[in-house]
């Protein structure tokens, strides 16, 4: 019998526990000497206000952004459903793109759009030391000049009057153009100190610290963090923290036809939730990646947004494109695929692609 009092003891305490019609509220809590208690009174649960506290904070900063983009740029198509989940990525050294790849907001873009491209920075710091190394043989070469015609005035001041009249004036041509030569030349210096200037402005912007904005199809400009940046591959993994995201669905590029019609998305040239279309031309192997080849325009604040089928999938991040007199622009963008396995770690509970 008493076992049976038990149990129905702890049959009803349970009852009351998960019951939605119960008056009183049952709080769980661990005594002092580490046992566990029930009670209906709150007073003597320790920490209850600071956990309730929380609790509430962590419901308010859940905000349904799907919904409120939904109704404040509603989608026609797939395509647009994908705009609403792809976002401008503001920081100090400009605008690029990225998307929602999951409901809980993490965002995939490159890693020169919020570190900027290292590859770029090598690039100027080799033709600024071969322009600082050609002013260098500049001002030998007027040092030279300079001690040569000084030779030559000493000499027609020692011969005064009786001084060659040609040699007068090939000395007096020779200043002149060295005169125009230096002129010339503190010009292209002062051009370059202003470059060398912006060059260690840019390299400090770069390797610095500085914070990360998003902005939303509406507007909306909402803080992120930096998750983690890829060694490897020029990708960076982002994230908005306490709201329910648009997001876009990955799929197979390997499945991609010639010919498929994809759509870049992103922020080119400060025009935000820009559209671009083009089609598939296959997959292209650079220093050991693979790139989607696509003639889909992607220009300079398209870094980092998506890639999609008519669908609305993202097969690709948008990385860079080819431009010359004789090509038109062909662009580049890294497969999904590699971006989700490269962040298995957080985004592996969330996709799983073959």
């Amino acid at each position: 019998m008493k076992k049976i009092s038990v149990a129905f003891f702890l049959f009803f305490l349970l009852y009351l526990l998960s019951s939605d019609c119960c008056l009183a509220k049952i709080y769980k809590y661990k005594n002092k000497d580490g046992t566990w208690s029930f009670t209906d009174d709150s007073s003597v649960v320790p920490d209850l206000k600071e956990a309730e506290e929380r609790d509430s904070l962590r419901t308010e900063l859940i905000e349904d952004l799907h919904k409120k983009l939904s109704e404040t740029a509603p989608p026609k198509n797939k395509v647009e459903e994908a705009r609403n989940a792809t976002v401008a990525i503001k920081n100090s050294l400009g605008i690029g793109s990225g998307f929602f790849i999951t409901q809980d907001g993490y965002i995939l873009t490159n890693r020169h759009v919020i570190q900027g491209d290292e590859a770029m920075l090598n690039r100027l710091q080799k033709m600024l030391e071969q322009e600082e190394a050609q002013l260098d043989q500049e001002s030998q070469l007027i040092l030279k000049e300079q001690e040569r015609l000084e030779k030559v005035k000493a000499f027609l001041d020692s011969q005064r009057r009786r001084a060659p009249a040609d040699l007068l004036s090939v000395y007096l041509m020779d200043e002149r153009n060295l005169d125009a030569y230096i002129a010339r030349h503190e010009q292209r210096k002062e051009a370059f100190e202003k470059r060398l200037r912006a060059f260690d402005d840019l390299k400090a912007k770069m390797r610095g610290s500085y914070a990360n904005q998003i902005v939303l199809i509406d507007n909306t400009e909402l803080s992120v963090s930096v998750v983690v940046t890829s060694y490897q591959y020029d990708l960076a993994l982002l994230k908005l923290y306490g709201y329910k995201c648009p997001f876009i669905e990955p799929a197979i590029p390997r499945q991609l036809e010639q010919g498929t019609l994809l759509y870049a998305i992103g922020s080119p040239l400060r025009l935000m939730h820009s559209v671009t279309s083009g089609i598939y031309s296959g997959v292209r192997e650079f220093g050991g990646q693979s790139y989607i080849q696509t003639n889909a325009q992607i220009n300079p604040g398209n870094s980092g947004g998506p890639l999609v089928t008519k669908d609305g999938k993202v097969v690709g991040i948008n990385t860079w494109k080819v431009v010359g007199p004789k090509v038109e622009g062909i662009g580049f963008a890294i497969p999904v695929t590699v971006a989700l396995k490269e962040f298995e770690r957080y985004l592996g509970q969330f996709w799983k692609l073959d």
